[in-house]
């Protein structure tokens, strides 16, 4: 078949469209805050072998590991009938954490499988040892939550009401949970419905026949330019805060570090975290297809939006990973915390490595955290990450309060809080001036203050750079670190980035998230923190 350049540009345009049209399915038909308001989920694409095919901009850190999940189901389920659909949340099949459940519908067309339909979501309480499943303290997964193995969830076009019952004596919001996986049900067979109708359009043979050719195309695209980036090896070390204060309680004393070597030239890049630490004794290990995740949105931001998301762009990447390391680590290990947090650091450790490759074109230092703020009792779970600085770039200052890098959720409506749970919004501010000063200023984190309206509750924070500050790039000063309080009976406490407390009523909780770095010496335009910013910016 010949290649017609416009309608390499439909089908392309085509299958980006149809895990678009699920996002949107599912955030209408969700039933928890976190995915209606937030949109804590990612819908793909993807062929008939596990390739990606196309992706919604939804969350990075979801996406960039879905491929390992849609892969290692086809091993563990090679005969799928019509009508099944698969859900797992184990990070040994791909999983993030164990909140984040992707359901998986394979795609049958005259009884042949042709794609698979896949969306993840992050539902807001799988059980384990604390409302939301997201403990700080934990430090095996078995106290995050029920994990859940390769499953057939629907068999035949019906639910298998032995796993749904299962989910529902796991959690403590069955409800919402089930109502939040028939909404996952409802995007997959939408995403069934759209490709369907694209293959009786236009033919399997010129869909599948296209499938390949926008993949090669968004390939080619990546490599020249990967291509221009300059040769070399580059390296960088980037430390994760751990919380000193409870060590004796199976968080690791002192702090972890994460080594990462870079090598660029003929258009293929090779990552090594060789020299990373062991895995640690708390939950700040991040699965191996975290840590995929990290390196693939890194190299998707150098390479540019406009090329087509799918796997062709990662095939000329290669990154090793060493097992038993905090960014492989072992089954059982802790994790929760890994998803979100170390993430974060991970796409800090690669910028600061291509920083002196690229000056021109590497930000400062985002705030590298997520924020997550966890609170339930029973009936409830409310979460919510929050936003902070964006780093300054080397054209222009970074945006405040803001989700950077492996997020990227919308806030929750303070209305849609109070709502829903006994939590009422004492303020939601910029905090002016904690980005850093530089020819372009970092970014404004935000401070959240809130108050706990039931009679008993649990809180769960799980962040970072708090003592560690988002750092400044050429020349430009550090962002202002985050700080965590509680305030009791008009007493502030300090907490840790990782903390447990129980909550009563009236307890005031204060998060202050992160401002961004700084870029270039503040000196040569007078750009100071508080200051206006500079035009055009």
């Amino acid at each position: 078949m010949k290649l017609d350049p416009v309608m390499l540009r439909i089908m392309a345009d085509t299958l980006a469209s149809i895990p678009e049209e699920m996002g949107r399915a599912l955030r209408r038909t969700a039933y928890s805050p976190n995915i209606k308001e937030r949109m804590d989920a990612s819908c793909a694409l993807f062929d008939r072998d596990g390739g990606l095919l196309s992706q919604a901009e939804h969350i990075p850190v979801h996406l960039g590991s879905m491929p390992i999940v849609v892969r290692k189901l086809i091993e563990t389920y090679p005969k799928l009938e019509p009508g099944d659909m698969v859900m797992t949340n184990d990070p040994a099949f791909g999983g993030t954490h164990l909140p984040d459940i992707t359901v998986i519908l394979p795609i049958f067309s005259e009884g042949e499988r042709v794609a698979f339909a896949v969306n993840r979501a992050h539902h807001a309480d799988v059980g384990g040892m604390t409302p939301g499943s997201m403990p700080a303290r934990s430090t095996e997964i078995f106290q995050e939550g029920l994990i859940i193995p390769p499953v057939k969830v629907v068999i035949g076009g019906e639910e298998n009401s032995n796993i749904l019952a299962m989910i529902r004596a796991n959690t403590r919001t069955p409800e919402e949970r089930i109502g939040d996986l028939r909404a996952q049900f409802s995007a997959c067979n939408l995403g069934e419905r759209r490709y369907l109708e694209m293959l009786n359009r236009y033919g399997r043979e010129k869909v599948e026949f296209y499938e390949n050719e926008v993949k090669e195309y968004s390939r080619r695209l990546t490599k020249e330019r990967l291509a221009k980036l300059p040769e070399g090896h580059y390296h960088a070390s980037e430390r994760i805060e751990l919380d000193r204060q409870n060590g004796k309680r199976g968080i690791q004393k002192g702090d972890a570090t994460i080594e990462v070597d870079i090598e660029l030239g003929n258009g293929k890049i090779k990552v090594d975290f060789k020299g990373t630490d062991p895995e640690l004794e708390g939950n700040l290990n991040a699965p191996r297809a975290v840590t995929l995740s990290a390196v693939y949105y890194v190299f998707k931001c150098l390479t540019g939006a406009d090329i087509p998301t799918n796997d062709g762009c990662f095939r000329d990447i290669e990154v090793r990973i060493p097992d038993g390391c905090l960014l492989s680590p072992s089954r059982n290990r802790g994790i929760c915390s890994g998803n979100v947090e170390t993430s974060q650091r991970v796409v800090e450790a690669l910028f600061s490595a291509l920083g002196d490759a690229l000056p021109d074109i590497i930000p400062a230092g985002s705030q590298g955290t997520m924020n997550n703020l966890i609170i339930g009792g029973r009936g409830f779970s409310y979460y919510e990450t929050l936003g902070g600085g964006e780093g300054a770039h080397p054209w222009r200052n970074g945006e405040s309060g803001l989700h950077t890098y492996m997020t990227n959720t919308a806030n929750t409506p303070v209305e849609a809080i109070e709502i829903t749970y006994p939590i009422r919004v004492l303020e939601y501010s910029l905090l002016e001036g904690s980005g850093g000063s530089g020819r372009y200023c970092g970014g404004d984190g935000i401070r959240r203050r809130i108050e706990f309206l039931g009679e008993a509750g649990k809180l769960s924070i799980l962040s970072g750079s708090r003592r560690f500050a988002p750092a400044g790039r050429m020349g430009g000063e550090d962002g202002k670190s985050g700080r965590n309080l509680l305030i009791r009976d008009g007493i502030e406490t300090v907490l840790s980035s990782l903390a447990d407390v129980e909550l009563k009523k009236g307890d005031v909780v204060v998060v202050e998230t992160p401002g961004g770095g700084g870029w270039g010496n503040p000196e040569i335009v007078g750009n100071k923190r508080g200051q206006d910013r500079i035009e055009g910016s």
